[in-house]
């Protein structure tokens, strides 16, 4: 692997990471205060969707795309993201019935390599050379 793609998968990861632990709190706390699991990780998604934006564009995509381009495609697949979020929970958590930190724990993975992707070719994508 070259410096240039440790360099955005270890970004993306320290982002995505601090991200996930705003998610996960905010969906703690909702749960703790008597929301439903799948509107709280909802909520949490929104809560860590908003936190990863500048992130990701100074620690996994600095040379991204101008923020007026990249902001909507950002708020597009931060959608499409969030639903993939609430569509894996509610499978695992409801229908398969895993507990809650488990089901979020396979969800986050999943939506991460989504998201990886969507960044990479969608989001943020930077001309190399």
């Amino acid at each position: 692997m070259n410096k240039v793609s440790f360099k955005r998968i270890s970004g993306f990861i320290a982002a995505g990471g601090m991200a996930t632990l705003f998610h996960w709190a905010a969906m703690s706390g909702l749960i703790l205060l008597g929301m439903e699991p799948v509107g709280a990780t909802f909520s949490g998604s929104v809560v860590g969707a908003v936190t990863n934006y500048g992130l990701q564009r100074a620690l996994a995509f600095p040379n991204a795309r101008p923020h007026i381009q990249a902001v909507w495609r950002y708020v597009f697949s931060c959608s499409l993201a969030s639903l993939l979020n609430v569509l894996i929970f509610f499978i695992l958590h409801q229908l398969l019935e895993i507990p809650v930190a488990p089901a979020q724990l396979l969800t986050t993975v999943a939506v991460a390599a989504f998201n990886y992707v969507v960044y990479q070719r969608l989001v943020f994508h930077e001309q190399t050379s």
